[in-house]
């Protein structure tokens, strides 16, 4: 009867199984569909469903086009145990012809059935002459100026600024494809003495054509607010990389015979010019008196209490909030003026920092506690603040709206009076409502003892020699145990990738949704190795699958184990959609879940 129960089991979960693959969803997005003649835009195709195995997307004739590949992302989803691919697909389409061209519908098969997305629509309108850029470049070994395969580049928006002031500082990595990487680049940013800095995510990749050759373009910002006017220097930036240089040193190798390193390698450090920034400082002509330095555009004051109705001496909440153009970490909170009829107290303050389009804004908000010490309507007058707006070079002043308050007379506490007669001598006591604390009784008496004359007080003093004695013992048995090698690091392995796993999860909580793949694709790497008895260093995607199927791990597991794995270098290389916080969180939850479902099988 089980053994039937079971066969049903199978066919029912088979045939929902085989409807699911039917589930298929395939959209395509262009952005922008708007594009200059030789400009480019960023066709991306999605496909989610059930599936396991992934196929590439067919595409329609763009005679108006040329496309290039720019990348493939995966991710998972299971649902009461049935695994939720989605694949994205990405393109760098540049437009060839003016004119309003149709992108005929994509196709994408599954299981002998095929998908279709909705046809999209691009504009294509004449160019507009661009320069490349080639100030602040560098590009590796004695590579001549005009050939360059590898460079970046830095810039700013503007070089001079008032105090305050936000300057975008851009460093733009280059690359043709003409030298192979052996890892990814490393950034180490500019010294920028005199200035606040914030990083502004997500970084940015695009296509761009110098000098007849195509080039993908990695950019990095960061935003500099400089604290005093001056003269200031933005430092030299740095890349550094690791490129292949084929370990023959050919006297026409790109490196030259003098960078042989054997197949290695050869680490090159890219290196920009230093920019320099000229620093004003703010204008005293038609600076108001309660100015407090806050530089920024588009403020926002806004003066609100938590109740309209209070009586005389109770706190009413007053909040100040601040929102706008500005690094708000670097504003003082501002000054309450002294207002009649109430006493002001500052109970705190919070500032949020928003980095929306590379432009810094956020909120600033100030909480104070007013009590009013006379009964009536009583009014918080609008309370100003001043700001130096740096584009249209003058002073802004913000005012709030008055609030009223109702303020009311304390009602009188009701209950049993004391009254005092004549000069205080005589007193008539009305009601009495303290007990008095009774006497010690005289059946208590105080009896000396002592301390050592039981066991419990000797058994007590030798607890912490024992608790010595079973340490050395237990500190003893775990090197023994750590001795075990292999074993022992297979049986840790579960806790280690977890302890890794709850590493990534802070990263995305704290925003950092990049640093995510690394950490789990080493989780992962390091458990399998762990179960192998082998470094996680030189694990393949190969190694793991081969190794999990001699172990009997069932194939769907396998897949899941490739996908993720795949998906994770995918990100780190192609730094596409890396800032997606909510795909980290499912990557994490899909990684521990596999992690769960291994540890239930004999891997060591």
């Amino acid at each position: 009867m089980r053994v039937l129960k079971s066969a049903i089991w199978v066919a029912i979960l088979a045939g929902l199984s085989g409807a699911a693959v039917a589930d298929v969803s395939v959209v395509v997005t262009v952005e922008p569909v708007v594009i200059p003649i030789g400009g480019e835009a960023t066709m991306t195709v999605t496909v989610k469903g059930k599936f396991r195995r992934s196929a590439q997307p067919e595409l329609p004739d763009l005679d108006a086009f040329t496309i290039y590949q720019a990348g493939t992302s995966q991710s998972f989803t299971i649902v009461n145990g049935h695994p939720t691919s989605s694949l994205q697909f990405s393109y760098v389409i540049v437009a060839r012809q003016e004119g309003i061209h149709t992108i005929a519908p994509v196709r994408f098969e599954v299981n002998d059935k095929v998908y279709t997305a909705p046809s999209v629509t691009v504009e294509v309108v004449k160019a507009r002459s661009q320069l490349p850029p080639t100030a602040g470049s560098s590009a590796p070994g004695d590579v001549d100026a005009d050939d360059r395969p590898i460079f970046i580049t830095t810039k700013v928006d503007r070089d001079t600024v008032y105090v305050n002031q936000q300057i975008t500082w851009t460093l733009g990595f280059f690359t043709d494809g003409r030298i192979e990487m052996l890892r990814s680049p490393e950034f180490s940013p500019p010294t920028a003495e005199g200035f606040w800095v914030e990083d502004l995510p997500p970084q940015s990749s695009r296509y761009q054509e110098i000098d007849g050759r195509r080039y993908l373009v990695n950019e990095i910002k960061r935003g500099h607010f400089p604290t005093a006017p001056g003269k200031y220097t933005i430092g030299q930036a740095r890349v550094d990389i690791v490129v292949d240089d084929g370990g023959t040193g050919r006297a026409n190798d790109f490196f030259g015979r003098r960078l042989r390193s054997f197949g290695f390698g050869k680490p090159v450090s890219l290196k920009s010019d230093p920019i320099k920034i000229t620093v004003l400082g703010l204008p005293r002509s038609g600076r108001p008196a309660n100015f407090s330095g806050l530089v920024g555009r588009n403020m926002k004051l806004s003066v609100r209490t938590d109740k309209q109705v209070v009586e005389v001496g109770d706190p009413v909440n007053v909040t100040m909030e601040i929102t706008g153009q500005a690094n708000f970490k670097t504003m003082a909170a501002p000054e309450m003026p002294e207002i009649d009829g109430f006493k002001i107290y500052e109970s705190g303050s919070t500032s949020d920092l928003f980095k929306k389009e590379y432009r810094v804004s956020g909120r600033k908000k100030t909480d104070y506690v007013f009590i009013p010490r006379a009964e009536g309507s009583q009014m918080i007058p609008p309370i100003k603040l001043t700001y130096f707006d740096p584009v249209k070079e003058r002073y802004v002043t913000l005012q709030s709206q008055p609030l009223q308050l109702d303020v009311r007379p304390v009602e009188q506490e009701k209950g049993r009076r004391v009254i005092f007669a004549g000069s205080g001598e005589n007193i008539e006591v009305l009601g009495r409502d303290i007990n008095y604390i009774h006497s010690v009784p005289s059946g208590i008496t105080a009896r000396a003892s002592r301390p050592y004359a039981n066991g419990w007080a000797l058994a007590l003093n030798a607890m912490p020699l024992l608790a010595i004695i079973a340490s050395l013992v237990i500190e003893r048995r775990r090197r023994q145990w750590l001795d075990q090698g292999p074993r022992a690091r297979a049986l840790r392995a579960a806790g280690k990738a977890g302890k890794r796993l709850r590493t990534a999860s802070k990263a995305v909580e704290e925003g950092r949704a990049e640093k995510t793949y690394s950490v789990v694709s080493l989780a992962l790497c390091e458990y399998v190795g762990a179960k192998m008895g082998a470094a996680a260093a030189g694990l393949t995607t190969a190694a793991i699958a081969e190794f999990l199927g001699e172990k009997d791990v069932d194939e769907e597991t396998i897949e899941r184990v490739r996908s993720i794995l795949a998906f994770c270098d995918s990100v780190q290389y192609s730094g596409a959609t890396a800032n997606d916080l909510g795909q980290a969180r499912e990557l994490i939850d899909n990684t521990s879940q596999i992690i769960r479902d291994l540890e239930g099988k004999k891997l060591s």
